[in-house]
């Protein structure tokens, strides 16, 4: 080999070698991100903490908005019949409504962070307040142990597995009396269609997602 030769190989070695060395110098600079492992991951407790919609807003049953085969959250409360349109709800933001059918309080909840295709039914709870005359004040509190939890007032709860309460100061005093506070009670649902749904309650309405967003109590 010729020493011009030799050279530009020193040269080139010489580069390659000042690369590797800036590259390592600059990856062991980089704080490294530790992720706890799957199974300590599932036992975290998530704080997400959305405030449910209150004054709802429901379109009349002849509305194009909807197509027959969405997929609907159908109640009765009285005589009134009404959907709320499960694609709406699959959102942390809607996950909670708290809606007001013929003066009595009907909380709509619904867990979004599955596939809404995988038996959305089971991830939907409706309380209904039969004490109260004014929407309920609750909305989403976080997900512990892979379980959505909602607060209602200034408590939390797991979604689908507490018995919930409500205090209603009828003494306007301020003091949480026994015979104020009371049970939410589950009311019947179906999930099923938008077209099968209308068919069986062709006076019903249904809500689409818009309403106004509540508030979140000061001491939760």
């Amino acid at each position: 080999m010729s020493k011009l030769g030799l050279l530009i190989a020193v040269f080139f070695s010489g580069f390659v070698i000042l690369g590797l060395f800036a590259f390592g110098t600059w990856y062991l600079s980089e704080d490294l991100i530790q992720l706890p492992p799957p199974d300590e991951a599932d036992e975290q407790t998530v704080p997400l903490i959305h405030a449910g919609l209150v004054n709802l807003q429901t379109e009349p049953a002849d509305t194009d908005q909807v197509q027959l085969n969405q997929k609907v959250i159908g109640i009765i409360v009285g005589n009134k019949a009404r959907a709320y349109l499960l694609a709406a709800m699959d959102t942390e933001l809607r996950t909670v409504v708290n809606d007001l059918i013929e003066g009595t309080p009907v909380t709509v909840t619904y867990y979004p962070f599955e596939s809404i295709e995988h038996e959305p039914e089971t991830r939907v709870r409706v309380l209904v307040d039969e004490h109260g005359s004014a929407a309920l004040v609750m909305g989403l509190a976080g997900i512990e142990n892979g379980d959505m939890k909602i607060y209602c007032q200034e408590h939390e709860y797991l979604q689908m597995k507490s018995k919930i309460w409500v205090w209603h100061d009828e003494n306007e005093d301020g003091e949480r009396r026994r015979d104020e506070i009371h049970a939410l009670v589950d009311q019947d649902f179906e999930v099923k269609t938008w077209g099968e749904w209308k068919k069986e309650h062709p006076e019903t309405d249904i809500f689409l997602g818009k309403g106004t967003i509540g508030e979140v109590p000061p001491n939760l």
